[in-house]
């Protein structure tokens, strides 16, 4: 890879983190706030906010945002019919086991989806989804779980 490649990756970085600094800095206009997130789609943003709809202790509680945001990732919302569940991450698991539903899924949204339980202190994988996320994401990936850290971190300012 040359320098420049390097250095203009660098400062892409650079740019996603003010991004998100801005956005936690904004975060008491929620309105505002989520219109400046990272969406992979148009189908991102709408499931985002059907999700939101549903699970309207969102507004309230930056961890059930979180949620709902990585759950709207179309290839992830296709397949589960999250609104069966009363809390949106309820269908990693199925009577103490890891779901099919749950494994079905790209192994990389895996890390993710096991990255944001680790957050509420529960581990799916060892070593950790965030360690193995970290290790594998792409780019893309990455930014998702960027976003999700400014939105569970949005009364961090």
């Amino acid at each position: 890879m040359s320098q420049r490649k390097t250095y203009e990756k660098y400062e892409q970085i650079n740019q996603i983190f003010d991004r998100l600094e801005h956005q936690i800095i904004h975060a008491g206009d929620l309105e505002y706030f989520r219109s400046r997130f990272f969406y992979l789609d148009e189908y991102h943003h709408q499931n985002y906010e059907s999700l939101r709809l549903y699970y309207h202790q969102s507004d309230d509680n930056p961890l059930i945002d979180g949620a709902c945001y990585i759950l709207a990732i179309p290839e992830i919302f296709n397949v589960l019919n999250i609104f069966e569940y009363e809390v949106p991450l309820d269908f990693v698991f199925e009577n103490g086991h890891l779901s099919e539903t749950f494994k079905s899924l790209n192994v990389y949204y895996q890390y993710l989806i096991a990255a944001i339980l680790e957050v509420s202190d529960i581990k799916i994988f060892e070593p950790s989804g965030y360690s193995l996320g970290m290790t594998n994401w792409n780019i893309t990936q990455m930014k998702l779980f960027w976003q999700y850290t400014a939105i569970i971190r949005r009364n961090a300012l």
